[in-house]
Order: structure tokens, then C-alpha cells, then sequence
């Protein structure tokens, strides 16, 4: 009895089959082991993909069960704050806004002959913001004097138009601001405007003595009246010159105005003042003298080069 022989497969040997058109042995192994693995690979894709999905839905079940339980009630607070909260408009823009310049009704005061002063008091009520403008006296719609001017933070100042001609009292005067340009106070370069005013601004008028005309004794034809007093300079700055105002009182009621100006205002500087001009201003019992210098003009101050008394 013969004995059945097991007939085995002979390998493959890919090699042999590599024409020259042919892919690579790598490619047909590579593709031989897919086709043996495929059932597996189906399994492990689809293994794959159920495990994804679960946690894909666990998380949005998770998700949507949070929402349930607190992000309603978080989503209605957020909409009541945004309903509550104060937005940015129109009314807090002007709030930032510099607040207009007020100012008074102008008032006119007689001088000699048919000459009359007029003035009028403004005043800034910014803290932080300075201005230059162009204003204009009229009466009775007629143009008076025109010129330009400025008010610092907090300030409270006086127009004024002298000396005046008219053949009638005037009694419809009025003021008018224009080119109103307001700035804003650096706070980075001047950190304190209270301090650095008073440094730049640091003058003393005392000894002042006011003789109206009928005790001036200037002249016995003509009304004068006359002021003395005295100016120092307190101040670091040496200046080309110093605008004075000079406001004359009967108790607390202003009657009269008049300006003078100082020049070459060194620093330390004392002078003795006497001036005198035509009227009979009389009642007067305090007199006020204010500078009116623009201290953020920097054309205003002499300047060195080097050491003192070398000007430029």
C-alpha cells in the first residue's frame, strides 16, 4: 500500500515575476499583505470608529446635560448684565468733552471825555484743559474791538477793550467768543498745573498807591489819574515782557480797568511803576494787578545760550 505524500505549495518567489513595466517586489508584497489582512484591517476600522463615536456622544451628552443643569441660568445672567450695562454713547462722549467758557455781561465804565472801557470776566470751569480764542466787543451790533486771548485750567479772567470813542453812553454791549481751540494739560510733562503756574507766574505787586485826579495834582487843566507800585519778578524766567491787568474796586463792586505792560521782565527784577492816564476815577479803595502772560508760549522767554548774560 503506497503511502499518500503530502504534494506542499512551493513559495512564491515575487522576484521572478519583476518585468521590466512591472511594480516593485515591495508594492506586490505590500498589496499581497492587504488582501491577506483585510478582514482584520475591516475589523479594526470599524473598532476604531465605534470607539470615536462613543466618546464623541458621551461628550455631548455630557455637554448638553451641563447646559440643562447650569449654563441656562448662567446665559440668563449674562443676558440681564448686558441689558444693565451702560454703554458708550453720546452723553459720555460730552461728558469727556471740555465744558464751554461762560462768561459775563459786559460791563462799561466812563473815562475822559467821550472815551468809555469795556470789559467783560470769563471764566474756565476745566480743570484739565486750557483754551486760545478770538473774541469781539460790539455794541448795539456795531464792531468795538476784536482780538485774541486764552484762559488756563480753572481760571477766572477779564476782557478787555479801552479807551473807546462814542458820542453816546453806550448801553448794548456784548461779547462774543469764536475759534474757540481748547488743549488738554500734559500730564506727563506737567504733572502738578497748580505748582507749575504759580512757578511761572510768581510775581508780587505791593506799595500800590492810587491818587485819582482831583489828588494826582498832575495838572491843574487836565484830569489825570495816577498808580504807583511796585513789581518783582519772582520767578526763574526772565520775560520780554509782562501784560498787566489792573482792576480798580469800591468795596466789591469793579469800577474802572486799565492794562500796563512790562518790559524785559528779568528774573529777580524789582521796579518801581508809575503810571498815569486821563479821567477822574474816583471811590477807589483796593486795586488788583494780574499778569495776563501766556506761559505756554515759548516765544515769550529771553533765553541763554550758556551762563548768565549771555543772551541769544
Amino acid at each position: 500500500m503506497d503511502d499518500k505524500k503530502e504534494i506542499s505549495q512551493p513559495e512564491i518567489d515575487i522576484n521572478r515575476y519583476n518585468a521590466p513595466d512591472s511594480p516593485s517586489s515591495d508594492k506586490l508584497e505590500m498589496g499581497l499583505w492587504l488582501l491577506e489582512n483585510k478582514k482584520h484591517l475591516r475589523k479594526a476600522l470599524i473598532i476604531f470608529l465605534t470607539v470615536i463615536s462613543a466618546i464623541s456622544w458621551s461628550y455631548t451628552i455630557y455637554g448638553f446635560a451641563y447646559y440643562i443643569a447650569k449654563g441656562m441660568n448662567e446665559d440668563n445672567i449674562l443676558a440681564e448684565q448686558l441689558v444693565n450695562t451702560k454703554t458708550i454713547g453720546h452723553e459720555y462722549i460730552l461728558a469727556l468733552a471740555p465744558q464751554d467758557i461762560s462768561f459775563s455781561p459786559v460791563k462799561i465804565f466812563r473815562g475822559n471825555e467821550n472815551k468809555y472801557d469795556f470789559v467783560s470776566e470769563i471764566k474756565n470751569q476745566n480743570s484739565k484743559h486750557w483754551a486760545t480764542f478770538k473774541y469781539c466787543f460790539y455794541e448795539k451790533g456795531q464792531e468795538v474791538e476784536c482780538g485774541e486771548n486764552f484762559i488756563f485750567p480753572g481760571e477766572t479772567k477779564s476782557l478787555i477793550a479801552l479807551a473807546k470813542n462814542f458820542n453816546y453812553l453806550p448801553r448794548e454791549a456784548s461779547l462774543t467768543i469764536t475759534e474757540l481751540f481748547w488743549q488738554k494739560i500734559n500730564a506727563r510733562e506737567i504733572s502738578d498745573w497748580n505748582n507749575y503756574s504759580n512757578e511761572h507766574l510768581d510775581f508780587i505787586f505791593d506799595d500800590i498807591v492810587f491818587k485819582p485826579a482831583a489828588a494826582s495834582g498832575l495838572s491843574e487843566k487836565l484830569n489825570f489819574n495816577s498808580l504807583n507800585f511796585s513789581a518783582t519778578n519772582k520767578t526763574a524766567f526772565n520775560y520780554w515782557e509782562v501784560p498787566l491787568d489792573i482792576f480798580f474796586y469800591n468795596g466789591n463792586s469793579l469800577i474802572g480797568v486799565n492794562q500796563y505792560v512790562l518790559p524785559e521782565f528779568m528774573s529777580k527784577d524789582k521796579r518801581d511803576i508809575k503810571i498815569s492816564w486821563p479821567g477822574n476815577l474816583s471811590g477807589v479803595n483796593s486795586v488788583k494787578i494780574i499778569p495776563n502772560l501766556n506761559i505756554f508760549k515759548d516765544n515769550i522767554y529771553i533765553k541763554y545760550e550758556g551762563g548768565v548774560g549771555e543772551e541769544k
